[in-house]
């Protein structure tokens, strides 16, 4: 008998199957790839896991092996075979209505929607901004291949963190047929957003929101899609002064380079190999949380004393259908969104005794939770009507929150509540951040070991301080004495990092001084979670006194315009000067 992971079979069209068996290899799983052929003679009580990418025949393929599965006894308690069908994009294509008794757990996997989805989960779009200061997403894609088409949709799913409208530019070659083509799928996109289409040699970058995050998709990766995101980089600095990340889908060539080359922006990516990560098509990236926002949503209902049995979006998970079981998981996608609104963190949930957002946040996430409910629903084809009809996708909730009555708006606050019970589901808790300025240093600035003494210090006496929250770090980067300070939070504390831009990138690499210094920037740039464009040094230190709790004063620092909490690490007998209690 052989212990361990059992093996995965995969079968299906090429190359994907042999990309999917080398995703899964890569992360040490056992992976067996067979034919269609070979899957006809294997056992099926031997398989545990099969996964068909994108298969010729799927529906033949599945009766089949169904048929044979249901021939065999089962032995008592054993697991249902798990059965993962790759399919290219939604719908799925027709399959056979199985009944198998619980022998078989199906399941679909569209390629380009499950990759965009997982690639926004990795840089989401708060990536980029940071909402409590009051920035608004700015999405640009270039280039309308399916694949951004995809990442397109998911993002309007997700782009709601205020009240404020967000913003949408597609830049492409025709761009009257893809607006038409787009307007056809979603009538509704543009109660999401501002979505605008524009030629990719003009993008309508002028007396706009700074663009916060940014795709490069054509439809030949290559040396054209590094060209296109290179002259991005150029336009949007030139017409914003921005740096926002630069998501370049490279297609089946490998990322190359060392840090040293980066240009702290261009970050490339494959979309199959991230749909081939198995966190992604393994571990069902979304669906537990998802699950357990079924459940509360139909408890919210049998609360008001109606019956969950009775509504569509009420039937139990393996009854569900699929555009609801899709809902589930956007708003499981849109967690982390809340999680940065209201400066708080996903962290393992025994370093949290317990939590609960204020009736404020609460509130304010309700207000975001409708808009992101409304926003799912209308690019799912619903609008508003006073009375619901579900086969013509009709709805009476499709109207501002404010408009909505208070049983109604309790639902999306009920929603909102539960989020630390949904995070506790996959073993996270939530704690609130605590966010630390650093400054360019003043006059008598520390450096060298005796910088690295005094920041230890305060780095165990915040801790110390405040169990119960996340250090996050904030700084230009610029400079090697906050880049020190930076770089021993993260690796001391386990602290997070707010990179704030208030100029371009490219100027602030040619400011250094020489290659290791760049090098420096660059490697603590990358472990950066969040990237925050400023307007220049007067709006960095709006941000410091607006964002910033505690401020790391490296000298004699300029006033802040707000009184702020500041330790000053100050050279000579004077070491560490608290103006608060620590």
């Amino acid at each position: 008998m052989l212990f361990g992971p059992s093996l995965i079979h995969v079968c299906g069209s090429e190359p994907l199957a042999s990309r999917v068996v080398a995703g899964l290899r890569a992360d040490g799983r056992r992976v067996r790839l067979v034919s269609p052929d070979q899957l006809t003679t294997l056992k099926p009580a031997r398989i545990r896991t099969l996964i068909l990418a994108d298969p010729p025949d799927p529906a033949g393929l599945i009766a089949a092996f169904a048929t044979r599965l249901a021939q065999i006894r089962r032995g008592f308690g054993a697991e249902p075979v798990r059965l993962i069908l790759m399919h290219l994009a939604d719908p799925p294509p027709p399959l056979p209505d199985l009944n198998l008794g619980g022998r078989l757990r199906l399941e679909t996997f569209a390629i380009e929607n499950r990759a965009m989805r997982a690639l926004l989960a990795r840089w989401p779009l708060h990536s980029g901004m940071d909402p409590p200061f009051g920035q608004v997403p700015h999405l640009l894609i270039a280039g309308f291949t399916p694949s951004a088409g995809a990442f397109l949709v998911q993002a309007l799913r997700l782009i709601h963190y205020a009240d404020a409208r967000p913003r949408v530019s597609i830049l492409c070659d025709d761009t009257a047929r893809a607006a038409a083509r787009f307007q056809a799928d979603y009538p509704q996109a543009d109660q999401v957003a501002e979505i605008r289409f524009a030629p990719l040699a003009s993008p309508p970058l002028k007396d706009t929101p700074a663009v916060t995050l940014a795709l490069v998709c054509q439809d030949a990766p290559g040396p054209e899609g590094l060209r296109v995101a290179r002259a991005l980089v150029q336009t949007i600095a030139r017409a914003q002064r921005a740096s926002p990340p630069i998501l370049l889908e490279i297609g089946d060539d490998e990322a190359r380079g060392d840090i040293a080359d980066w240009d702290g922006q261009i970050i490339p990516f494959s979309s199959l190999r991230e749909v081939c990560r198995p966190e992604v098509l393994l571990d069902g990236l979304g669906d537990e949380a998802a699950r357990t926002i079924h459940e509360y949503y139909c408890d919210s209902i049998a609360a008001q004393g109606r019956d969950p049995g009775t509504e569509p979006a009420g039937e139990p998970w393996p009854r569900l259908a699929t555009s609801y079981r899709q809902a589930n998981r956007h708003q499981a996608d849109h967690l982390w969104a809340k999680l940065a609104v209201t400066d708080c963190r996903a962290v393992a949930e025994e370093m949290v005794d317990a939590f609960a957002f204020t009736p404020l946040e609460v509130e304010r996430l309700a207000l975001i939770e409708h808009r992101r409910w409304a926003a799912d629903r209308s690019l799912d084809g619903w609008s508003y009507a006073p009375v619901r009809d579900n086969a013509r996708k009709h709805h009476p909730q499709l109207i501002p929150y404010a408009e909505l009555s208070e049983p109604m708006k309790d639902l999306d606050r009920f929603a909102v509540r539960g989020v630390p019970n949904l995070l506790a589901r996959s073993g996270l808790g939530v704690v609130r951040l605590l966010i630390v300025g650093i400054p360019a240093p003043g006059a008598g600035s520390v450096s060298g070991k005796r910088l690295r003494t005094l920041t230890r210090l305060v780095l165990e006496r915040l801790v110390a301080r405040y169990p119960d929250r996340a250090l996050v770090f904030a700084a230009t980067l610029a400079d090697p004495a906050t880049r020190q300070v930076a770089r021993q939070a993260l690796d001391q504390s386990g602290a997070g990092l707010f990179w704030l831009l208030s100029q371009p990138i490219d100027e602030l690499l040619a400011a250094q001084p020489d290659a290791a210094a760049r090098r420096d920037l660059l490697e603590l740039a990358a472990r950066a979670e969040r990237r925050i464009a400023l307007d220049g040094e007067g709006e960095l230190a709006r941000w410091f006194a607006a964002r910033a709790e505690i401020v790391i004063a490296l000298g004699a620092i300029a006033p802040m315009a707000e009184p702020v909490r500041r330790v000053t690490l100050a050279a000579g007998w004077a070491g560490l000067d608290w103006n608060f209690e620590y």
